[in-house]
């Protein structure tokens, strides 16, 4: 039921360093430990090889703690921390300790210093004198339901969890759980409770059908011991309610704010009709977030708003004790004007936690958090363009929304849109391509939604998937001119995603509720193939075609809704690869695959992610939410940083990366690097030696010529794991690193000291 973690001090900012526990976590009397991590514009540019980082976007805050000169916000995979005194910013998540991801709520004890944070999962971290403590309360129950934690409400020495199948109440001093309230239902079924409230002696609920009120004296176990308020305007949910100047006030959505004094609910004369995100009191103010908007009610039910152009998507609102306001904000993060003026408080990261698709491109990493519904719809996303660059991300709007993709090309950034065409980004100005300037077709209503899904960039030029349309292909060239291909089928119309192999060829995945398949069209002969799951037209997989990407040896590989095959071109069927006696990852959905410098193929699917050989033949890692830092097993996309090696998993909770031991290169050595040089006492990872020529085979001797290990690199990196012939840590002194390509041409000599 209880996990207990002690925290340990490291050398971290905002960037993670993959461990489990990587810093002494919270003394909560002065919060030492946050100066050592505190957000600085100093970010750890690379991670060691064999760690994990992650990249998780604060800019919803749903809930808010307040604490001793310090401020909690929580978004769903991590939590961020102000301290008011130098105004730095953390932010720290599953990889940093926290027992999960899918963070509910957060609330800040200030009589025992403790901080707790509740997970959709039921469970609950409890973090106290440099430890952090995790629980699940209903771990040993009996439920099959929803676990989920929605709301914390603390009074003297207990928590009361308000869960979708009851309340918690859970013991402060005990670190336990006291009692648990189950089945409140009129006849003892099961009742979601959305939040609590306590005024006196009595504990009020709200719940998916009206209020509960029970004495906390009571057996409040027993379902008929709860006075019930769930008929009338009543008989609908209650998602919030708060105790404020000797009352409890309560949001009914579409009817109005209600108070309850002497057993009678009451209509309030403002906010009526109004729909409501939040209840919360301090002792001068009832603070109300609905609509969009946040308003302050004094005890003479006067009614302010507090606006503010950082103030757009309120989800929550705090009043403190000095009476400064803090909001959690869908869009900005933590606002408060705890300085005077409203200032967005948010950790680096990206522009949002919901990302489409990541490309590296010309030697940068671009996010893009747009895309389109799984119906072809638009979402209507804010169109930000995120890259990722020296450990720090930085951020361009633009003009449109619902971004799909990105690719540069002589140093122009090129961003496509579900609805608004093209867009090209230079250093003078943005040019949008759409039907009004070129042949990308719009469809009905005349002159809105230019639908593109995909570009990629090739040697001939920019090509750009127009979705649903008779002409489905264009190609913009480098001198600004266009050519178009009309689909000479009609599932051609539906592409999806687009890749190009190293005859020029153009590999398209088909929307597989439109047929699905593949079709490659080869311009120089302007001939096009379609492939499917037939023998002798594919021999695919399956026609539910989610991924495609071309290895270093020019092969094409797909990931279907049954497992992987690849291509040697299109002319043939395309083969299965075994691993363990069977079709490979034959039961799984591949959503992504990516080749990194050692032409290794990394394998997205619904349980996680895989690594495997060149040849998909031989397994190197299976990452999952059980042995990793990733969120979640659902991985959209992957991507990877061509230079340094670091994988970027993108999951439908956020994105996390580890730095894998493989890298671009060429048939040169280029500005080779040992590193860590010199390795310490205290290193106890893997050695890196990256800017090989490709596949280099490095040779590592004693200073006597002695052959201490012999590896072959992946890609441009080679590593070493510091051990000699013997499997024994390598003594204190000088090593030299032999390495020469492949072809023995190309050479170099380098050296690494050790230091016990």
């Amino acid at each position: 039921m209880m996990d207990s973690k002690d925290w340990k001090i490291g050398k971290l900012k905002n960037c993670k360093i993959g461990r489990p526990s990587i810093f002494q976590f919270f003394n909560f009397a002065i919060f030492q430990f946050l100066l050592f991590i505190a957000f600085s514009t100093t970010h750890a540019q690379n991670i060691p090889l064999g760690t994990w980082r992650s990249h998780f976007s604060y800019r919803s805050v749903h809930s808010i703690a307040l604490g001793d000169n310090k401020t909690f916000g929580a978004s769903t995979q991590g939590i961020m921390l102000l301290d008011h005194e130098d105004n730095s910013l953390t932010g720290f998540s599953k990889l940093d300790g926290l027992s999960g991801s899918d963070i509910t709520v957060v609330n800040f004890d200030d009589s025992s210093d403790k901080l707790l944070i509740a997970y959709k999962d039921g469970k609950l971290d409890v973090i106290h004198d440099n430890q952090l403590s995790s629980f699940d309360p209903a771990q040993n129950t009996t439920l099959t339901g929803s676990r989920a934690i929605n709301q914390i409400t603390l009074n003297s020495n207990y928590a009361y969890l308000s869960a979708d199948y009851g309340v918690v109440v859970f013991d402060l001093d005990r670190a336990e759980v006291k009692e648990t309230w189950r089945d409140l239902g009129s006849s003892g079924q099961t009742l979601q409770i959305l939040h609590a409230a306590i005024l006196g002696d009595s504990i009020f609920l709200a719940t998916a059908q009206g209020v509960l009120i029970g004495k906390l004296t009571d057996n409040l176990q027993d379902f008929s011991k709860w006075k019930r308020f769930n008929t009338g305007n009543f008989n609908a949910p209650v998602n919030t309610l708060t105790a404020f100047q000797g009352k409890v006030y309560a949001g009914l959505n579409g009817d109005g704010l209600y108070s309850y004094e002497d057993g009678t609910w009451s209509l309030e004369p403002v906010l009526q009709t109004a729909t409501f995100q939040s209840l919360t009191a301090s002792p001068l103010h009832l603070v109300i977030t609905s609509g969009g908007k946040v308003w302050k009610m004094d005890a003479s039910k006067t009614l302010t708003e507090i606006a503010d152009s950082k103030i757009v998507k309120p989800l929550l609102a705090l009043e403190d004790a000095n009476g400064k306001t803090w909001v959690g904000d869908g869009f900005n993060g933590l606002v408060s004007n705890k300085g005077g003026n409203f200032l967005s408080y948010v950790p680096n990261g990206p522009s949002s936690s919901s990302t489409f698709r990541m490309k590296y491109t010309e030697g940068k990493l671009y996010n893009v958090a747009g895309g389109f519904s799984s119906t072809l719809q638009a979402l209507g996303l804010p169109g930000i363009l995120d890259q990722f660059v020296s450990g720090l991300w930085t951020e361009q709007a633009t003009s449109f929304l619902d971004l799909t993709d990105a690719a540069s090309r002589s140093e122009n950034v090129f961003v496509s849109s579900f609805g608004y065409g093209v867009m090209k980004i230079t250093t003078q100005g943005n040019v949008v391509y759409d039907h009004t300037n070129s042949p990308l077709v719009n469809l009905n209503p005349p002159g809105k939604f230019v639908n593109i899904t995909a570009i990629e960039s090739s040697d001939d030029g920019l090509w750009v998937a127009n979705y649903g349309t008779t002409n489905s292909l264009h190609l913009l060239k480098d001198d600004n001119t266009w050519e178009t291909f009309p689909a000479p089928i009609t599932a051609a119309r539906y592409l999806t995603e687009l890749a190009v192999d190293h005859l020029g060829d153009v590999w398209g995945i088909i929307n597989p509720a439109q047929g699905g398949g593949l079709y490659v069209f080869d311009r120089a002969n302007n001939t096009f193939k379609y492939r499917s799951d037939l023998a002798g037209n594919g021999a695919l997989p399956s026609k539910s075609v989610r991924s495609i990407a071309v290895d270093r040896d020019g092969l094409i590989w797909v990931g279907t809704d049954l497992g992987v095959a690849y291509f040697f071109d299109s002319s043939d069927d395309a083969i299965k690869p075994i691993f363990e006696g069977r079709f490979l990852l034959r039961d799984d959905k591949v959503t992504a695959i990516c080749v990194d410098g050692g032409n290794r193929k990394w394998m997205g699917t619904e349980r996680g992610v895989w690594l495997f050989s060149p040849t998909g033949e031989e397994l190197v890692y299976n990452f999952t939410t059980g042995n990793s830092p990733l969120p979640s097993n659902n991985i959209r996309d992957i991507e990877i940083d061509g230079q340094t090696g670091e994988v970027f998993f993108v999951t439908d909770k956020g994105i996390v990366s580890f730095r894998s031991d493989a890298t671009e290169s060429d048939s040169q050595f280029r500005s080779v690097k040992i590193f860590p040089n010199p390795v310490t006492a205290d290193f106890s990872g893997t050695i890196g030696i990256s800017g090989l020529a490709t596949d280099a085979v490095v040779k590592i001797t004693d200073i006597s010529g002695k052959l201490v290990t012999e590896v072959q690199a992946n890609g441009g990196t080679a590593t070493w794991n510091g051990l000699d012939s013997k499997g024994r840590r390598a003594a204190t002194g000088v090593y030299l690193v032999f390495a020469s390509s492949s072809d023995g041409v190309e050479s170099m000599v380098g050296k690494i000291t050790v230091i016990n």
